[in-house]
Formats: structure tokens, sequence, C-alpha cells
């Protein structure tokens, strides 16, 4: 660290310059970035299945050209960006980065879409703010150093992120040159917040984190745009984000380097709605159902070592809040392991006899040899031990192809689902990005 509150940083310079000008043609990366904006758009289409989540969309809206995904009604920019990044997360199902353990889709797209929409960008210049807001988040985790150091200090790491994200996918969609894009996120940059208690004590207040840090974020930009400076330094200075939010004496190695488009592509989705860090667990427990598996015996669930140590995941029964259930790994793997299902009906039904009394008796294992997509899941028979590990499973329930993704969709929306993912996937990057998303959302009943 410089130990100073003004010096420049040059990492921070040189990240600034990625998100303004930086390469973002990979198609590789293009691709993942539709799919990614495809999944987040489903999801918020599907807020109204989470129970009194809808009542928080909208707080505070005003009127203006931008859409509110979910309900169809037309807000300022910044409303719309809180609006849209509220329904998006509503499910606790938007896509997971393990470098800055976030959910991006939450706040990266809600604000790439506004900025677009504000600015009248192309559909291209859009998918260009989406690559620079998920790559800057993914490189601001420094490979996991600063979530890690986050969470020690009890700060939950996507509204910590969040703000920062939502700029720089705001900054590139608008098309902020090199000193106005520095001056957005250094700005956005230290204005994360967000406890880790919320998920860990079964709180619903988690659902208001990544909309304001994501509507800050898109201010940020928006400020940048018209004219405001931020002071030098926000990344390593004394009291800079490295310092203040990880914790950390410099500044982690995997940040040496300035972001890279291609690191959108560590970002993957997740395929129920539970935390991230019970999903590798949860696909295995949904295996042995689809095996037929009755689990009439002893249960053992091995798991990522900071997933099993991360608040809320071993909470035991009872489940007095939905969140209670949906963040414990025992709730989940119970209710998959006997119905094969978890939905918002099953959540509402967390107090299931049959359930609750197999989630009291699972035995989970902090494994540190464990991946974050890898988790194993034994139950013991009267037939002999049946075992699924989640990395011996299709990567496409992680990293969606198109057809996933709409099979996705589909679950959701039914084939109204299927043709906003066609809509994303097939648009010209010549287009304006408010004609696509118009189009996109229009396939679905709850985007009138």
């Amino acid at each position: 660290m410089t130990g100073s509150e003004t010096t420049p940083d040059g990492a921070w310079e040189g990240a600034a310059a990625f998100v303004a000008t930086g390469d973002v043609s990979d198609p590789r990366a293009r691709t993942h970035a539709r799919l990614l904006l495809a999944d987040a758009l489903s999801l918020a289409l599907a807020a109204d299945t989470v129970p009194g989540a809808p009542a928080l969309f909208e707080l505070g809206v005003g009127t203006g050209a931008h859409r509110a995904w979910y309900g169809g009604h037309r807000l300022g920019a910044a409303d719309a960006v809180f609006a849209n990044a509220a329904a998006v997360c509503a499910r606790f199902q938007d896509d997971t980065d393990m470098s800055s353990w976030a959910h991006p889709g939450s706040f990266v797209p809600p604000a790439a879409v506004a900025g677009a929409v504000e600015a009248g960008s192309t559909f291209g210049e859009l998918v260009d703010g989406l690559v620079a807001g998920y790559a800057l988040t993914v490189w601001l985790g420094g490979g996991g150093e600063m979530p890690i150091g986050m969470m020690a200090r009890g700060h939950r790491p996507s509204p910590t992120f969040g703000p920062a994200g939502a700029a720089a996918a705001a900054s590139r969609a608008m098309g902020l040159d090199p000193a106005r894009t520095q001056h957005a996120l250094s700005g956005a940059l230290l204005v994360g917040r967000g406890s880790l208690h919320s998920v860990g004590a079964g709180g619903e207040d988690w659902r208001l984190h990544n909309p304001s840090a994501a509507r800050d974020g898109f201010l940020y930009a928006l400020a940048a745009r018209a004219g405001m400076t931020a002071g030098p330094g926000a990344l390593d200075a004394r009291f800079g984000f490295v310092t203040m939010f990880g914790g950390l004496d410099e500044l982690p190695a995997a940040m040496a380097q300035p972001p890279d488009a291609r690191q959108i592509l560590e970002v993957w989705m997740k395929a129920l709605p539970t935390l991230g860090d019970n999903m590798a667990v949860a696909l295995a427990a949904r295996e042995l159902h689809e095996r037929k598996v009755t689990p009439d015996g002893a249960v053992h669930v091995r798991m990522n070592e900071h997933f099993a140590n991360f608040p809320g995941t071993q909470t035991r029964p009872p489940y007095g809040s939905l969140t209670s259930a949906l963040s414990s790994v025992r709730f989940v793997t119970a209710q998959l392991l006997l119905r094969g299902t978890l939905t918002f009906e099953d959540y509402a039904r967390r107090d299931d006899p049959e359930v609750v009394a197999l989630a009291d008796r699972i035995e989970v294992t902090a494994d540190p040899d464990l991946d974050f997509r890898d988790g194993v899941v034994t139950v013991e028979t009267s037939t002999g031990a049946h075992t699924v590990r989640a990395s011996e499973l299709p990567q496409t329930l992680y990293f969606r192809d198109q057809e996933e993704q709409s099979n996705v969709s589909a679950e959701l929306h039914g084939a109204a689902g299927r043709r906003l993912v066609e809509q994303v996937m097939a648009a010209s990057d010549d287009e304006t990005a408010a004609e696509v998303v118009e189009r996109a959302l229009a396939e679905s009943d709850n985007g009138v």
C-alpha cells in the first residue's frame, strides 16, 4: 500500500483504461455475456415466485424512458436499475463469480442496460458494457483474496463489489472516455456495503443490498459523464478499497495485470434457487433422487471448506424464514433427496416433517480439497452406499450453452422463455440496445 490518501495507483488506472477502451472482442466472452444477460432477464421475469419480493421492486420510483423488467412500468434510469436488480436477485439464483464471491448478475446487467438506453447505445455497445462490468468484478476479487478478507471483517462481497461493477458496466455501455471512466469507478469503488449477518440470521434485508449497490454504481457513472471528479488512490491508498474492505496490506498478485475480457468466462450460473455455496451439493442430491435412491439411512455431505463455514449454510431446523431454509445446505439436500425439486412452493413447505427430520440428521463435512463447484453426497441404504460427486455431472449446469439457458428459461416461462433467449442471442450488434431488450421482454406476459 502507498500509505497515502491521494497517490494515484497504476493498477487502478490500468483497470479503468480496460473498462473504457480495452479489447472486449473475444467471441466466447461475448457469447457468454449474451447468455448471462438472457439469464438475468429470465430471472427478473420470474420474480413473482418469491413471496413478498415484488413489493420491493419499485420503492421510490420515478417515470422515464427506462423499463422495469418485471412489471413493465416506465421509470427513471436509476429507479430502473434498482427495480431490475431487485428482480434479478429475488430468487437468490443470480449468477456467481468465485474470484469476488459475488453475484454480478444483479448489478452488472441492470446497470449496463440502463447506461445503454440512457446513451442510445447499440446492442453491441451494451455487450461491451456487460463484458467490462463482469471482467472488472472478477478482477477486483484478486483471485479470491479480496472477498476472503472482506468476509473475515463481516462485509458481504456482492454489495461491496457491486457499485464498481455496475459503474464499469454503465460507463462502457455509455461510451465514457478513460478519464471519466476512472472518475466513475473511483467514486463507486468505496461505497460498498452489506453485512454477512443478514443471510446467516435468516433475514430478508439482503434483498436490498445488491439493488442499492447497482443503483449507486450507475449513479457514479452518470455523475462522471456529467463532469464529476473523484480523488485518486481509490484502490490502494491508505483508506482505499483494498485496505478498507479487504483488510490487505498489499495488492493481490492477481490484480498486477489489468482486467481481461476472458475473465467473464469465470462466471457461472446457478441451476437452482439457493446459495451458490450449496449448488454442488444440491445438484448431487438431485441426481441421487433421479437415480431413485431412497434416503432411509445415514446421509453424508462433503462440501468446500469455505462454503461449509459460510453464515447460514449449516442452519438446522426449524426454519423460521424463507432465507433460513434457502441458505441451509441441510434443508436443500433433504428436500432434493426426498422430493427432487427445489422451488418456492417447497420453501413455503419448509416445515414438512419428513424433510425436516432428514435435514436434522444430515452430516456435513468441510473438505479443503473440494473445489467451489464440487460436492459429494453419500446416502447409505439397505442395498449399500450410493454416492454422487458434483464434478462428474455435466458442466453445462454451471457454464451454460444456448440450449441449456433455453431449458432453464423455459422452466420459468415456458415457450416464452425460449423465445427470450433466442431474441438476445440472435440480435445484431448494430440494433439499438433498447430495441433488443424491449423485444426480448415482450416475449413474456410479465414484461408488458
